[in-house]
């Protein structure tokens, strides 16, 4: 509504493009093949609560990799790695989400008899992301080809099989295997023939810091030193929040901390979702913690894990057949019943016979502690209840959760992870990069921010690119920093990159309300930089860090909201700036499409350099003018003009030609102006023919 439903009083109004952002983005679409016919005997009902399932799980997987489900189709879903926050590897996270998810979809159809399958198509470029609607109906989503190709490849790919796009290829075959599929018929993409389908995982289950001696984290470690102790001392229970986003090397600073713990006197346990056929039933994987804590491997015979478990049970839990029973079926040593009982306690009693098994082992040591490493994960109920009523045991017992830190229990302890400083940064990326690339990624440093995957992908992004320009690999590693800063810091950073090497804080000010509050974190973290002095007087001048970090804010703004950031730059620059501006706020104004504005400072600009005696910049401001969009007798006058610093600078030839386009352009002008171009030109013609004959003394004169 643009008038109040009660008053009839104007509301604010906020332009939609505001909101829109150019990203690159990794889309996936995932479809169910043949769901109809496979399930043609179920009731309507049943046929919906199975595709719920079914697209719930896949759903899961993909916010499992950190990606974004942008929308539910039919029997299949569209999801969105690199939008409304990204990564430096989303088309890496992209290919194996969807991978997964066609394993989940096998996997339920295997537990429910029935023969399931999938398809998806994988492509990565840039979309316009943004919120599409109005009034109260508004959803994030992206738009773009790139998402009807991936549409099309999910259609062209074979059972079981993720098919994905040439860039999709090329960002990932370093780290991903794939086959060529050629003979491709793509409806709206007639020039695609091919196609790569994802083989393998080269790097599954490696990480590229683990094999790295530790960089950094003294404080970290501390911490978590600190927690282990007062956990022991107290012997109660405590639960530690470990907090960064994705790529922050959390996983890294546990198994760190893991190894310098003294075995003597703590037990170290690492509790996870446990998984079938890479699809996880939500319950805490108990086989991996009987390893740890009891010493029973997985690995060993059945009858041999039975023998020892059976063992261990009654030396820690005598008498205490039911819990037995229950810690059995956990490790399905035994069988389960095919009856449960009704439930009536709030907490399932399997984890209540595991928490009893932990604490009787740890009362059996006294002094020896347990540190147990859970992950966060969606749709884990079970695992956060375990998680938590062990935390809150008279156990001394430390739990470590990594997090990203978004619904967090109320009240939670957390130690944030912070991003390494640029020393650290430093050395961390002299491990992994190549030498032959070490300047030009030591320069490159500190836009990514101090993250160790984005070192590790600056690494690999300088090690693929071919040529100078920005890859598109680099321009998503920028855009991951980027989505560190709120939109509307964003938008202060895209008025500044639009407004060029330099900017300054009243333009910005004026341009985006409230910029002043977001420049502080800009420059904290070292994006913008404040320049010692400004051409401005008074106007407070910034910059980029980087030009490269610039670039990589041009490259996320909607072309359809660039004119008219340029015409409010160019209108305050108008305002504000002396002479010596005239030439970029004539470029802004024809970015802003408006050429008659321009007209007026290319012309004064030009000037200034002929009074200057800088020929190439009055010949580069003169050649501008004659390109803009504008009347006729602009143009003349323009030529005119042109023409009289031909004869400062001595050249007849050029001053001619100059005045035979303005005579050109005076034929076509009205009566009303053509009188004094006409005086003019007459003039002007009178001094080129003066010149031809006698050079010095025209130029005397």
């Amino acid at each position: 509504m643009r008038f109040c439903g009660r008053c009839g009083h104007p509301l604010p109004t906020h332009s939609a493009s505001g909101e829109r952002e150019r990203r690159r983005v990794s889309v996936i679409f995932v479809d169910l093949m043949g769901f109809s016919t496979l399930t043609h005997g179920l009731d309507p009902e049943e046929l919906r609560d199975l595709a719920d399932e079914v697209l719930t799980v896949v759903a899961g997987v993909v916010e499992d990799f950190d990606g974004h489900v942008d929308a539910f189709r039919g029997d299949g879903l569209i999801a969105v790695f690199g939008a409304p926050h990204s990564h430096p590897d989303d088309p890496y996270r992209a290919v194996l989400a969807a991978s997964a998810g066609l394993r989940a979809i096998e996997s339920i159809g295997k537990s429910k008899g029935l023969d399931l399958h999938g398809r998806a198509g994988v492509t990565t470029g840039v979309v316009v992301a943004g919120s599409v609607g109005s009034g109260r109906v508004r959803e994030y989503t992206v738009m773009g080809s790139v998402v009807n190709h991936a549409s099309r490849l999910e259609t062209a790919a074979r059972p079981g099989q993720v098919l994905v796009s040439r860039e999709t290829f090329e960002a990932t075959r370093h780290r991903l295997s794939f086959t060529r599929v050629e003979g491709l018929e793509l409806a709206g993409f007639p020039n695609v023939t091919s196609a790569f389908a994802f083989a393998a995982d080269r790097e599954r289950d490696s990480d590229p810091y683990r094999r790295l001696p530790l960089v950094g984290r003294k404080r970290e470690l501390q911490e978590l030193s600190e927690a282990l102790e007062r956990a022991r001392e107290r012997g109660r229970g405590e639960q530690l929040w470990l907090v960064a986003e994705a790529g922050a090397g959390k996983s890294r600073l546990l198994q760190e901390f893991a190894s310098r713990v003294d075995p003597r006197t703590t037990l170290v346990g690492s509790l996870r979702v446990r998984r079938v056929d890479d699809f996880s039933d939500g319950g805490p994987d108990w086989d991996a913690l009987a390893a740890q804590v009891l010493g029973v491997s997985s690995s060993a015979d059945e009858r041999t894990r039975l023998r020892l478990m059976q063992e261990a049970l009654q030396r820690y839990l005598p008498n205490e057949a039911h819990w037995h029973r229950l810690v059995l079926r956990s490790l399905a040593l035994v069988p389960t019943p095919t009856w449960t009982r009704l439930e009536r306690r709030d907490v399932d009693r399997t984890v209540l016979a595991w928490r009893d098994l932990l604490q009787s082992v740890l009362r059996s040591e006294p002094g020896r502690a347990l540190l147990l490493l859970c992950p966060s994960e969606r749709f884990a109920p079970r695992l956060d209840e375990f998680a938590a009523l062990v935390a809150d045991a008279d156990l001394p017992v430390l739990v470590v959760r990594p997090s990203r830190g978004r619904d967090l229990p109320e009240g939670a302890q957390r130690l944030e992870l912070e991003p390494l400083s640029r020393e650290e940064s430093l050395q961390l990326l002299e491990q992994v990069v190549d030498p032959v690339f070490g300047v030009a990624a030591r320069a490159l440093v500190e836009q990514v921010g101090g993250i160790p995957a984005s070192i590790f992908e600056l690494a690999r992004a300088l090690t693929i690119t071919q040529d100078t320009n920005v890859s598109s690999s680099l321009v998503s590693l920028l855009q991951t920093r980027l989505d560190n800063f709120s939109p509307d810091a964003r938008r202060v950073l895209a008025v500044a990159a639009l407004t060029g090497e330099r900017c300054w804080e009243q333009l910005l000010a004026a341009v985006v309300p409230g910029a002043a509050a977001h420049l502080g974190p800009l420059l904290h973290a070292d994006v913008l930089t404040r320049e010692p002095e400004s051409e401005l007087g008074e106007h407070v001048a910034y910059r980029f860090r980087s030009e490269l970090m610039r670039r990589a804010v041009l490259h996320m703004i909607p072309f359809s909201d660039r004119p008219g950031l340029h015409l409010r730059i160019a209108t305050w620059l108008e305002q504000h700036a002396p002479l010596a501006f005239s030439e970029a706020i004539a470029e802004h104004f024809v970015k802003g499409g408006s050429s008659d504005a321009a007209y007026a400072h290319y012309l004064a600009g030009a000037g200034e350099a002929v009074a200057d005696s800088d020929r190439a910049r009055a010949e580069r401001l003169y050649g501008a003018l004659a390109r803009l969009e504008v009347d006729a007798e602009l143009h003349a006058q323009g030529a005119l003009a042109h023409a009289e610093a031909a004869l400062g600078w001595g050249d007849a030839e050029l001053a001619r030609a100059k005045l035979d386009h303005a005579v050109a352009f005076i034929r076509d002008c009205d009566e009303d102006s053509c009188a004094p171009l006409r005086e003019a030109l007459t003039r002007l013609e009178r001094d080129v023919a003066a010149l031809a004959r006698s050079p010095a003394t025209v130029l005397a004169d």
